[in-house]
């Protein structure tokens, strides 16, 4: 996903939530992504696949374009779903031997 990288802009994020309005799920991992990206307590790495699956979100002309009735947003929900599982299990695994 790094060649997304480019496509993400504050703008282009805001533009694109507004048409995801009645797609609860992809509009509820978009908004976990972009938390994370804006807390500066967030590490590096973590920020790079952020803005790499939100990217991916703001390209028209991704695997399935989002046009496709029914089909445009479902290769979109897995980027950002599998971004959110990524940081999830990897940082969750760092945090837990950080603290033991």
């Amino acid at each position: 996903m790094p060649g997304f990288s480019r496509a993400y802009s504050e703008a282009a994020f805001k533009s694109k939530l507004g048409a995801l309005a009645g797609l609860k799920d992809v509009w509820i991992a978009a908004c976990e992504l972009h938390t994370l990206l804006r807390d500066p307590a967030t590490p590096v790495w973590v920020k790079g696949i952020c803005v790499a699956a939100l990217g991916y979100l703001i390209l028209p002309t991704d695997v399935v374009g989002d046009f496709i009735p029914g089909l445009g947003y479902g290769d979109d929900l897995v980027a950002l779903s599998t971004a959110v599982a990524t940081i999830a299990a990897r940082w969750g695994a760092l945090s837990a031997r950080a603290e033991g």
